[in-house]
């Protein structure tokens, strides 16, 4: 291959970038194409460079409510893609996707790859203004995602068959991947008999969005907590102020001044498996439209068991009974009944920690996903050749 330029265009450097993609950056590398990065969000930039990348900074300011931020981030985006004129160009997340392909198809970028990881609060919020946003973006996306010359990725095919029924891809141009794949050497089994003396502890982490079942969790706690169950309930994770789904710091703050729950913050991604391995229970009761919870991948590989919802993306890792349980999507008390089961059970925890691990190694490693993007850049690359 004689270095085909691939520019990533990803939703933050650290938070997205290097903690998800960056196995793929690598192997990319790997495989003899020159990849450039950049992001939609400020922070982190040099640590893209410190893994051996070139950042280009195109975000002024985060996001806000002002049109104009965002028709500046837009031609910036066009800028830069006109200046490095990439071979290919992958844009990761909806925002990325939505404005980045559309400048890509204006400026004539040869291909183009699309990773949908997730739909969000878009697709599952019902106020008249998300259904508004979601027209809106919906009418980007047939522009966006008509390029003649593109893949578009998903985690899961439940997200992949709305798309497609939609009529924004067809089919022939879908991949799916098993989310964004986990490295199982980072994220290594730990028996649970390691944590067994200790107080039983509950963890969510993730983005604090309502959506994403923070307030349920918080519920199941003080339902547990009334009825005596000795355990810690911990929630990982920082509060988005430019979302307006975000679960309020001074809501987290009171939670944890009232002994509801322990508010951990924010957790550095380096850092996240020795999060996790404090853990006896990871839940996430997400009504949210995940891709694949990478914290629930990452929970599986550490080995430990998992209470989510039976929703697209949170069912891909979990098997209801094998490796953790499925529950309906903001019903409470189901929630708060399957997680005093494990909690009264180490060893059915120690079972289906084993069994998540299987899961992984099987199906969520970080190298299995990334060889999927390499071949679709190949396949893209191909496709150059023959226009």
């Amino acid at each position: 291959m004689d270095n085909k330029k691939i520019l990533i265009v990803d939703g933050h450097a650290k938070k997205s970038f290097r903690s998800h993609r960056l196995p793929w950056a690598q192997k990319a590398r790997d495989e003899g194409y020159e990849v450039h990065v950049t992001a939609l969000k400020t922070g982190g930039e040099n640590l893209v460079r410190q893994a051996g990348f070139p950042f280009h900074k195109i975000a002024g300011r985060d996001r806000g409510q002002n049109p104009l931020t965002e028709l500046g981030l837009f031609v910036r985006l066009g800028h830069l893609l006109r200046r490095l004129d990439p071979d290919i160009a992958h844009f990761i997340t909806l925002r990325s996707v939505l404005y980045g392909s559309t400048a890509a198809r204006l400026v004539g970028v040869p291909a183009v790859l699309n990773s949908i990881t997730g739909l969000g609060y878009l697709f599952t919020d019902d106020s008249w203004r998300t259904r508004c946003l979601r027209w809106g973006v919906l009418q980007g996306l047939r522009f966006a995602l008509g390029h003649p010359n593109q893949r578009t990725t998903f985690h899961n095919p439940q997200n992949a068959d709305l798309v497609i029924s939609r009529g924004l891809v067809p089919e022939r141009e879908t991949v799916i991947t098993s989310g964004s794949g986990v490295n199982p050497e980072q994220f290594s089994f730990v028996n649970g008999t390691a944590v067994a003396e200790a107080t039983p502890l509950v963890m969510l982490a993730t983005r604090l969005l309502w959506h994403k079942g923070v307030g349920e969790f918080v519920e199941a706690a003080q339902h547990l907590q009334k009825n005596g169950t000795d355990a810690r309930f911990v929630v990982v994770g920082e509060s988005d102020p430019e979302n307006p789904a975000s679960v309020p710091e001074s809501t987290l703050r009171a939670w944890h001044d009232d002994g509801v729950v322990e508010w951990w913050g924010y957790q550095d991604p380096d850092t996240m498996h020795e999060v996790l391995q404090q853990a006896h229970v990871v839940c996430l009761p997400s009504y949210y439209r995940e891709g694949v919870p990478k914290v629930l991948i990452e929970a599986a590989s550490t080995g430990r068991p998992i209470v989510t919802t039976d929703m697209p993306g949170c069912r891909e890792i979990v098997t209801d009974g094998e490796n953790g349980f499925l529950v309906p999507p903001k019903e409470t008390e189901a929630l708060a009944d399957h997680l005093h089961t494990l909690l009264q059970d180490p060893e059915l925890r120690r079972e289906m920690g084993r069994n998540g691990r299987r899961r992984v190694e099987a199906q969520f490693t970080a190298d299995r996903v990334a060889t999927t993007i390499i071949e679709a850049y190949d396949q893209l690359c191909r496709r150059n050749g023959e226009a």
